[in-house]
């Protein structure tokens, strides 16, 4: 018999993503997906199948029976006005606390948690280089919601489940791009604006390296955090090259917050104005310990972003 996967958040780009790649993998048996939307298309496969359920579900300790592994990838990274912080926090925090109780009391063998570089702590990261699984992470309380939220996730997962028995894989990736997530490219190009006083770095990684990360978990025992990144980096203006923008404006960094806010604010733009913030850390990341379980990236920082365009 094959390993059983299941899957959260399998309407979401990373899940779709996942499940495209998990699916041509001969030694899983079947995926099951677990989503509040419907499958897409193309993800429609003898192998898969989707179960329209909110993570918060008292049943989704049923739905968790008899899998091998299960992978969360739901998560709200961006959200409109209309939401209230007390629901986006409620999907997140306690979605994941459902989730990783349902796996103890099922018994699986593995969790697979879709992290973020983000996790790491935003005040000490700022300006390092290399940083790796060691350094620590966040305490929830800065003013980055995306950095914030990863770091608490991360916390909760390993308060619960890191005596359980149950191997515990943490993956971190930086900024995921590739021809199946066009979105951060295009807002990084329809967006673009020098921030007076920085030109902060960034690794892009490429989709199909980050896949090949969790089906690398899957075969292989890889308990512990690691993160998912290309080797080197590149700064903002250089991004901006790459993708031809002609002349981006300058604007100080608290008529940017200004903007995105109002955006968000009053005309339903999903990009929150702490995102400004996330933008403006400046440091990287490394790849050795991932590398040591046999995983090597493909693509480099220019070649995920060329991949889109």
């Amino acid at each position: 018999m094959g390993v059983k996967v299941l899957l959260t958040g399998s309407s979401g780009y990373l899940g779709r993503l996942l499940i495209s790649h998990f699916k041509n993998m001969e030694e899983i048996e079947c995926i099951t997906g677990v989503d509040n939307s419907p499958m897409p298309q193309d993800q429609a496969s003898s192998k898969v199948k989707i179960i329209i359920m909110d993570v918060r579900s008292h049943e989704l300790e049923d739905v968790v029976a008899g899998h091998d592994v299960v992978i969360h990838t739901a998560f709200m990274v961006q959200w409109s006005h209309k939401m209230p912080v007390e629901v986006r926090d409620d999907i997140n925090f306690n979605g994941t606390r459902n989730l990783a109780k349902a796996v103890i009391k099922q018994n699986i063998k593995k969790f697979i948690h879709a992290s973020s570089v983000a996790a790491y702590d935003p005040i000490l990261a700022q300006g390092q280089n290399d940083i790796d699984e060691e350094f620590p992470i966040g305490t929830g309380d800065s003013k980055l919601y995306y950095s914030n939220s990863k770091a608490i996730a991360e916390k909760i997962l390993k308060d619960i489940l890191l005596f359980s028995g149950i191997m515990l894989t943490m993956l971190r990736p930086s900024y995921i791009i590739g021809p199946n997530n066009k979105t951060t490219i295009q807002r990084f190009r329809e967006n673009a604006v020098t921030l007076l006083g920085h030109d902060p770095r960034a690794q892009f990684v490429h989709e199909d390296d980050v896949a090949a990360a969790f089906m690398r978990a899957i075969r292989t025992d890889m308990p512990g955090m690691y993160n998912i990144v290309p080797k080197g980096c590149i700064r903002l203006s250089e991004l901006h090259s790459i993708l031809g923008v002609k002349s981006a404006p300058t604007l100080p960094v608290w008529i940017t917050r200004f903007i995105t806010y109002i955006g968000w604010r009053f005309f339903n733009s999903p990009t929150h104005h702490s995102w400004i913030g996330e933008m403006l850390l400046d440091r990287t990341f490394s790849n050795r310990k991932l590398i040591s379980t046999g995983w090597s990236p493909q693509y480099d920082n220019i070649e995920a972003i060329q991949s889109v365009h």
